[in-house]
């Protein structure tokens, strides 16, 4: 993660600061454990997390004596059709406006009943405060929408308004090139305020490689997707497998023993309901291929550290599908929609690249 480089340095020491990620996935969270971190050694700040459910589980693990909140629930579900998803998410814009001003009131209620000096809002935005300096973390400030670049812009100039009403905004990205979100991370018209670039953020760990893992498959994002996904993987290979393979399902708050729907023996693998940082930073660094969704954090994670990765974007969500096919174009991940999704192809790729 940067250092912040933009980032208030006349934060007071030992302040109370509100870190809110968006419950959209586990994405949002994960990348505020780099934000967490920094703030704890640099300013001893007492931190207070805004969530419940596995992004408060996940944070919970790195960080086990910050305060949790339970914030207003956005709660996104998927269809398991791609066209039917994508009407869903343009219903739901009603139901984000709402939500945008029940996360008002209950930043009113909060900073009524105890101290809070600094607010930090990953995508909820909502979470400011018109007395106490408010920060707002996205990547996306241009909303890819399957209507075209007319309804991209009109969606854009509504978000701005909502993003105008904090101090600054912070994007996880590279200012220059090679940019990792491409023009969502650096549209021509940027926001009123402040934009500071502050580089990925990620919470993976340096360690050292012996590249003796074939296959990680890493799942994340909202349902029944992500269970589709895993079931389509699980079935292509135990028809065919490979060497070795382990698989991360992305579920923090479930026994994987209990919770497993697969009732076939998976041969040459290893699956975890979620790993810690440590032992996940050390397959990614030993894993020969990585196959997982093109989730923005799954981005900042593995591709700075030019890993082979395959991702296949979450059907019905245009931002992974935009994400995946930018950074394809530069050969920098291997990508498919999930609908042509082969795991031999996976593999295959993985033997042409040790060529």
């Amino acid at each position: 993660m940067s250092d912040f480089p933009k980032f208030p340095e006349n934060i007071r020491p030992n302040s109370t600061i509100l870190v809110a990620p968006l419950d959209w996935g586990l994405g949002h969270s994960t990348r505020c454990i780099p934000i967490i971190r920094h703030l704890i050694q640099r300013y001893n700040a007492n931190i207070l997390v805004a969530a419940d459910g596995p992004q408060k589980a996940i944070i919970q693990e790195s960080y086990p004596g910050v305060k949790f909140v339970k914030p207003p629930d956005f709660q996104v579900k998927y269809h398991k059709n791609r066209a039917v998803t994508i009407v869903k998410m343009v219903i739901s814009v009603t139901r984000l406006l709402k939500l945008i001003r029940a996360e008002r009131a209950w930043i009113s209620d909060l900073v009524s009943r105890q101290q809070v000096d600094y607010i930090i809002s990953d995508n909820r935005y909502g979470m400011h405060h018109d007395n106490i300096p408010s920060y707002f973390i996205c990547h996306q400030l241009l909303v890819k929408t399957p209507f075209g670049l007319q309804a991209d812009r009109i969606v854009q100039r509504r978000l701005y308004k909502f993003i105008s009403n904090f101090t600054a905004c912070l994007v996880p990205d590279y200012q220059d090139e090679p940019s990792l979100a491409g023009e969502l991370s650096h549209p021509q018209n940027p926001p009123a305020v402040p934009v500071y670039y502050i580089g990925p953020l990620s919470r993976i760990m340096p360690v050292g490689t012996s590249g003796n893992l074939q296959l990680l498959v890493i799942l994340s994002g909202p349902e029944p997707q992500r269970t589709i996904f895993e079931t389509m993987i699980l079935e292509q290979w135990t028809a065919r497998p490979g060497r070795s393979m382990v698989m991360v399902r992305g579920l923090p708050e479930q026994d994987p023993k209990s919770s497993f729907p697969y009732n076939k023996a998976v041969p040459n693998a290893e699956i975890f309901g979620h790993l810690p940082t440590e032992k996940l930073s050390g397959l990614i660094a030993n894993a020969e291929i990585v196959l997982c969704r093109s989730g923005y954090s799954s981005i900042m994670d593995l591709v700075p550290i030019g890993k082979n990765c395959f991702m296949v974007p979450t059907p019905g969500q245009i931002e992974q599908e935009y994400l995946a096919d930018f950074l394809s174009a530069d050969g920098r991940i291997r990508t498919c929609r999930q609908d042509k999704f082969q795991l031999s192809e996976v593999l295959g790729l993985q033997a042409q690249n040790r060529i």
